[in-house]
């Protein structure tokens, strides 16, 4: 087995020393990366260079795209596990279950009396995202797209181009290349990460933190207003100060969520273009494999986030619900012992 590694790697290295030499290679036009999503189309009004313009503009951008492929993908994923479902789980059905599974256990660790109410929203998150920050990382997506000229009004044209071209600075070998980019044209791609749209990320947040309070009003009512608004006189000064810290913290918490998984994802992609740039088929190899288990994590994170904060939002002022993570059928230890 590590014969065969160590002559795949070695085959791999070859090849790519061989394709950079003879001048496969990325140039500086391909290191355009918009922070941005770009717009494919625009539903309402036209394009004008990377915007769409008009009196109501809606564009219909790339991470749109993405998104509702990602949406689909998981519908159908759903829909093929549970439709004739096995007592004794096979393939696929076996590895959704073994990873709802394993979340919902996790869920119930933070919170097991509330953890049929908190699970669904942290868990649609997290396969949201697991699912899309993969898929972000497939060969061409983000590098097939469409050609459309920089900085003014101009209908794009569909290419299977792999890569934008420039014939100023790039080999003349691929300017002949059916669907190549030339001419000051810049390629917007087809396919984007989702967690790469701010966008995104920040609708995401936004019905995280919605839900946060909601759940903290279903559970405690108005009481719960009572852990921000805290009466000086009775409590003190600095417990009214921490309780308006507390209420600032709801809302930069929808800012945190919202750069967190950006910044990562986005900041992702550039370390892969500028590897690729640096000397492409061989540095990004071990970029790719720390970008899937960033993947990876970012949605932990972000799933995880929202349940912690779900479990804090039900908790009275001043107190914790102490029966919200114990097991009836495994008391505490002591606590049916005598005292000493």
């Amino acid at each position: 087995m590590r014969n065969r590694l160590l002559i795949t790697i070695g085959i791999v290295a070859l090849v790519g020393v061989v394709l950079y030499l003879v001048g496969f290679r990325m140039t500086k036009a391909d290191l355009h990366i918009s922070a941005a999503a770009e717009p494919l189309f625009c539903l309402s009004g036209t394009i004008d260079g990377e915007h769409c313009v008009g009196a109501l503009p809606i564009p219909f951008t790339n991470s749109l795209l993405m998104t509702i492929i990602v949406d689909a993908i998981l519908l159908g994923i759903a829909f093929t596990t549970f439709r004739n479902p096995k007592l004794i789980p096979v393939g696929i059905q076996n590895t959704v279950e073994t990873i709802i599974e394993f979340f919902y256990d996790f869920a119930r660790g933070v919170d097991r009396k509330n953890v049929a109410k908190f699970f669904p929203l942290p868990a649609t998150i997290f396969c949201f995202f697991l699912v899309a920050n993969m898929l972000a990382l497939v060969p061409m997506v983000g590098s097939v797209g469409i050609c459309r000229a920089e900085g003014h009004t101009e209908e794009p044209v569909a290419t299977e181009s792999a890569a934008a071209v420039n014939t100023e600075t790039v080999n003349p070998f691929f300017t002949g290349w059916p669907g190549a980019c030339y001419d000051h044209q810049l390629m917007v791609p087809l396919f984007r990460a989702p967690a790469a749209d701010l966008n995104v990320t920040l609708a995401f947040a936004l019905v995280a933190g919605i839900m946060i309070e909601v759940m903290g009003f279903q559970a405690l009512g108005l009481g719960y207003l009572g852990k921000f608004f805290i009466n000086p006189l009775k409590e003190g000064f600095l417990q009214t100060l921490v309780g308006l810290l507390e209420l600032l913290g709801e809302f930069t918490r929808i800012v945190a969520f919202t750069f967190r998984i950006f910044g990562n994802i986005f900041g992702g992609e550039v370390v892969l273009v500028v590897m690729a740039y640096l000397f492409p088929y061989i540095l990004p190899l071990p970029f790719y494999g720390l970008e899937i288990f960033v993947s990876f994590i970012q949605a932990v994170i972000f799933s995880v986030l929202t349940l912690v904060f779900f479990s804090i939002a039900v908790q009275s002022h001043g107190g914790h619900d102490d029966h919200s993570n114990t097991d009836p059928a495994h008391p505490v230890e002591g606590a049916g012992s005598p005292a000493h």
